[in-house]
């Protein structure tokens, strides 16, 4: 039996606070059945005979009011000698009354059973795509799942009727995951879709729209969360060392030496003897640009390993399209050395992905080599922002009072070359 709905709680609540004030004992209660609503009298309650009485108004949060205003006319009427049965036959529902919202039962019925939400899930897609929001790939390694879940959810004899009830309705699926991620991506993918559905008139928005806090949905997570953490660089050396298949050190190794994204080591390219990104990624700030490879000066080991001399695209392991870095961390993830690091990092509150190699990249830049945001943000392919807002969280007290210290060197050398030259 499937958890009650944070609605059906409060319907049940609100009829037992309004009885008790009647002076009506424990043992009325409500129920589903059969989409109806089922009034539930235990024999103490009910003068030594058990009842259940099934109610014409149907069990949905737009009835809340109803269903209280009807439960305590039955016991008004109980408690002046009439059987709960018969008071129940005088209570009437019809498909035109107004719900809270202010629509009618019979305009919501009709818009709802006009919706193909397979169909409309589709149209949306082709909008996203077609508008230059997303790519094919993305949907299909994102959105699809999520989209998933949303069919899933309608595919119940109670489907979802309300935007609320639809964003509760998915909280099951990661009922023991509040606050991760990928519930968080659900949300907002989901509420996403209704935004648009309601915008386009395809649904109505007094039901439709969704909350602009998504957060009691998302829920909050119990555990402290593990942050993806810059790989360092004796740990890499290690890995290339340790990494049995030439093919998977390549690809490891053009990672961590430019700060690739896993997916874009299908889309490098030699021009003039120097390797370029291709890759454009969509995102809600835009589309990136191709871009030439850099290495970082502070990395001889890179500059070793003469990754642009000797590149050829038919080195590099196969590897699925839109699914290249779940391709690489199950690879990574059959390594011992790999582990044995994951075990190491984790210890210390820290998080090891294929992600970390492009992480130890910015932070070389910034750390090591002093360059500006705006510089390794062109060079990473990505903008200001999202650089600024990805890589801030490793700027501890260490690195502040490294970045101080390089300061005042610089500015004391400034004034000893202006003193010696007066």
């Amino acid at each position: 039996m499937s958890e009650a709905a944070p609605w059906e709680i409060a319907i049940r609540v609100e009829a037992a606070h309004a009885l008790s004030r009647k002076g009506c004992p424990r043992g009325w209660s409500l129920a589903e059945h059969r989409g109806l609503t089922r009034l539930n009298i235990t024999a103490k309650a009910g003068g030594g005979k058990r009842r259940q009485i099934q109610l014409p108004i149907p069990w949905h949060f737009d009835h809340a009011k109803k269903i209280g205003d009807a439960v305590c006319r039955i016991y008004d009427d109980f408690s002046s000698g009439i059987e709960p049965e018969l008071a129940a036959k005088k209570i009437t529902f019809t498909s035109t009354e107004e719900s809270d919202d202010g629509s009618t039962a019979t305009q919501r019925s009709n818009l709802e059973q006009q919706t193909d939400w397979n169909a409309l899930i589709q149209r949306y897609r082709e909008y996203k795509i077609r508008s230059g929001e997303i790519k094919d790939s993305t949907w299909t390694r994102v959105h699809r799942h999520h989209m998933k879940l949303v069919l899933e959810a309608f595919a119940t004899r109670q489907p979802p009727r309300s935007a609320t009830q639809l964003l509760d309705r998915l909280t099951l699926h990661w009922a023991d995951k509040p606050g991760g991620r990928t519930r968080q991506i659900q949300m907002q993918a989901t509420s996403a879709l209704l935004r648009w559905a309601v915008a386009q008139g395809q649904l109505p928005a007094a039901s439709w729209e969704p909350p602009t806090d998504l957060s009691p949905f998302v829920g909050r997570s119990r555990s402290a969360k593990a942050v993806t953490t810059p790989l360092e660089v004796d740990h890499i050396l290690a890995l290339v060392r340790a990494l049995p298949d030439p093919r998977w050190r390549l690809a490891f190794q053009l990672m961590a030496a430019y700060g690739l994204r896993p997916e874009e080591l299908q889309h490098l390219q030699l021009r003039d003897g120097r390797l370029w990104c291709t890759y454009e990624k969509v995102a809600s700030r835009g589309k990136t640009k191709p871009r030439a490879l850099r290495l970082l000066p502070c990395d001889d080991w890179a500059v070793d390993w003469k990754l642009a001399e000797q590149f050829c695209p038919d080195d590099l392991p196969p590897m699925r399209a839109g699914f290249c870095g779940n391709d690489i961390r199950q690879y990574l993830h059959r390594r011992t050395l790999w582990n044995k690091l994951r075990q190491e990092y984790e210890a210390k509150g820290e998080k090891l992905v294929p992600y970390s190699c492009r992480h130890g990249y910015a932070h070389r830049a910034h750390v090591i080599c002093d360059l500006p945001p705006k510089v390794v943000a062109a060079a990473m392919g990505h903008s200001v922002q999202t650089h600024l807002a990805a890589y801030s969280r490793w700027c501890g007290d260490d690195v502040v009072d490294d970045a101080f210290a390089k300061a005042e060197q610089r500015l004391g050398q400034g004034l000893r070359v202006q003193s010696s030259a007066a």
